[in-house]
């Protein structure tokens, strides 16, 4: 008798641990507070930009990497992108509470890299994660997490903590001091939050557009085509003339390590067709200039077609990612301090090239 109530129990036991850490159906809850949520002062800053509606950019007191938004409705809220770790979707959700009461209901993911959904996990069972059909494959058996672009992240962690350490120790002015303390103590406690990292993808998807109706406010999600990822989605609010892009549009260069720049010009016209007057990017400040669009595509058109020439001059690519020459862009996007792109960029757009001469 006490063999089968033991071995029912441990049926249910199983069955319960399956069911938290399944891929469909409900999102699992995180059980216990995350490691490295430690920090001084606002990790977020909340900036409204119309009546409920807020961009997420983070202080620097916690690592957070990647740019949200919150959306607080007539009953509940809605979160866009959470961040870089478990550590930072935390901190998040504790600091919304300075907003609103209102239950979140709805998180968004705009794309899968890991700097926009690496917070999925701390949500519990009464929140849907909404993603692209793509960013649900992504982040199911840990496609995303095996990719370069995460890898080489974490690798570079453990070095950052150890620079930040030295660094440090050695500063004599205690102002400089007190500053890279915060850096080194954001760095320690982000690392710590990766070793509990698990990836979490969208419980809800779609292909092309769904649309949420909460109270008075209509959110779309809009697939507009590929472009930063094979799965970008933005969400784009027709009443406030809002909309939040990830890294699909940011207020500089987006990373291409993942991109479809031959794609990219043509999915940004149809984010042109949209009504709207404020962008909420994945990275940098909001704006309402519709011209960062224009340059940000003649970027994109003069990198695959420098790109493209220095291929067919036989150029290796680690050669070319150094050579190839976008200074003409600097006005409009100040980081670009001379020749050269980042080798995982290069990477792709031969890697692009190449499949296009297969087909």
């Amino acid at each position: 008798m006490r063999l089968t109530v033991v071995m029912v129990l441990g049926a249910l036991l199983a069955a319960a641990s399956w069911w938290q850490s399944g891929t469909a159906g409900v999102v699992a809850a995180q059980s216990k507070v995350p490691a490295g949520i430690g920090h001084t002062g606002s990790a977020f800053r909340f900036n409204k930009v119309r009546e409920g509606v807020y961009h997420v950019v983070g202080t620097g007191a916690l690592t957070v990497v990647g740019n949200g938004a919150v959306i607080v409705n007539d009953n509940d809220v809605v979160i866009v992108d959470d961040h870089v770790s478990p550590a930072a979707s935390y901190v998040l959700l504790q600091e919304v509470k300075q907003l609103t009461n209102k239950p979140i209901r709805h998180v968004i993911n705009t794309h899968f890299h890991f700097d926009h959904a690496h917070g999925n996990q701390v949500f519990g069972p009464g929140v849907d994660i909404i993603g692209h059909e793509f960013t649900r494959q992504m982040l199911t058996d840990n496609r995303s997490v095996n990719m370069p672009l995460f890898q080489n992240y974490l690798k570079g962690l453990p070095d950052a903590v150890a620079d930040l350490r030295a660094r440090t120790a050695a500063a004599k002015d205690p102002a400089a001091k007190a500053k890279l303390q915060v850096q080194l103590t954001s760095a320690e406690n982000n690392l710590a939050s990766q070793k509990e990292f698990r990836p979490v993808p969208p419980n809800v998807t779609l292909k092309d557009q769904m649309t949420l109706f909460s109270g008075s406010r209509e959110i779309q999600i809009r697939f507009l085509g590929r472009a930063h990822t094979a799965g970008d989605v933005v969400v784009f609010l027709p009443k406030e003339k809002v909309v939040i892009t990830g890294d699909f549009m940011t207020a500089a260069l987006s990373n291409m390590s993942d991109g479809f720049v031959d794609e990219w010009v043509d999915t940004l016209e149809n984010l042109k067709k949209l009504d709207f007057e404020v962008v909420l990017p994945g990275h940098g400040e909001a704006f309402t200039d519709r011209r960062k669009i224009d340059y940000f595509q003649a970027y994109l058109r003069d990198v695959w077609t420098e790109m493209g020439r220095l291929k067919r001059e036989g150029v290796p690519v680690e050669e070319a990612a150094k050579r190839v020459d976008l200074t003409k862009h600097r006005e409009h996007f100040p980081g670009i301090q001379g020749p050269g792109i980042p080798l995982v960029g290069a990477q792709r757009i031969y890697e692009m090239m190449d499949a296009a001469a297969r087909r």
